[in-house]
């Protein structure tokens, strides 16, 4: 199903004119990561509400999660253990907050570049979840609203070991594929936590780059995004690795057949 950049317009009639104001998702990966959820999740037909002027304004006095947007009062995600494979997805704007019923420190859009942003549920309480976040620096969290999300459960799971230099592939807790992978370099591994499956190019791509959640210290031409890791196909020499690139995760391009069909929001852990 196609995916067109999303958008709000609010309409206020109070002077006697209309006054239309859109709020408009920013970019947040490159436009060569477009392409639509592999799982074919079809949103809620419930209507979007609109948004008060009030709204509006909450909203632009807050950072947007985004994964060039930095963060600092997010809580950090310092667990290695896997998840329930739970995803939740807003349809429309919502706030973060680093702990439940304190105050918002952020705020997150439905969608990124037209592709619907998926997160990994890490953590619940009554009415509320956190989820791990796409912005800097690395591991960053927040809590969302419960009544304010879709739920739903991937059963897939990546897990890079980067000592081993192995990627294995997960369904509902068991070992379904196995590939060899080039996890940056020695200088600058990849980071090591968890992290997610963000956004992605079409499986018929002729170059395939799968977008995670997370950041290394040097900028990446894969994602077209400062610092984004993505995980792609390319030649196996560690010289041949592009230096704007060196944080990423290399494997064979038959590796991405299987990546790239992934649901956005499958959980990714890298070890050390």
């Amino acid at each position: 199903m196609p995916q067109n950049r999303w958008s709000r317009t609010v309409v206020c009639a109070a002077s006697g004119l209309a006054l239309i104001t859109p709020l408009l998702l920013r970019r947040g990966i490159s436009d060569r990561l477009t392409g639509s959820d592999p799982y074919h999740r079809t949103p809620s037909a419930a209507p979007l509400s609109i948004l008060s002027t009030a709204e509006i304004g909450d909203f632009a006095a807050l950072p947007e999660v985004t994964p060039s947007q930095r963060l600092d009062t997010a809580p950090r995600d310092l667990a290695a253990d896997g998840t329930a494979g739970v995803i939740a997805h807003n349809r429309q704007p919502v706030h973060v907050y680093a702990a439940p019923a304190t105050a918002a420190i952020a705020w997150l859009a439905p969608q990124h570049n037209g592709i619907d942003t998926w997160l990994p549920v890490i953590a619940q309480q009554p009415g509320w979840v956190q989820v791990l976040l796409p912005s800097h620096p690395g591991n960053a969290s927040g809590w969302i609203r419960t009544a304010e999300l879709d739920l739903t459960v991937t059963p897939y799971e990546l897990r890079l070991h980067r000592r081993s230099h192995r990627l294995q592939l997960f369904t509902n807790g068991n070992l379904a594929r196995s590939w060899k992978a080039w996890p940056g370099t020695a200088e600058i591994p990849t980071p090591a936590g968890r992290t997610f499956v963000l956004a992605g190019t079409p499986h018929s791509a002729p170059a395939r780059v799968l977008a995670l959640g997370m950041h290394g210290p040097t900028p990446s031409a894969c994602t077209g995004s400062v610092g984004t890791v993505a995980i792609h196909s390319s030649v196996v020499q560690a010289d041949a690795r592009a230096p704007d690139c060196r944080t990423c995760i290399r494997v064979p391009p038959e590796a991405m057949d299987a990546l790239t069909r992934l649901p956005l929001g499958s959980l990714v852990r890298v070890y050390r």
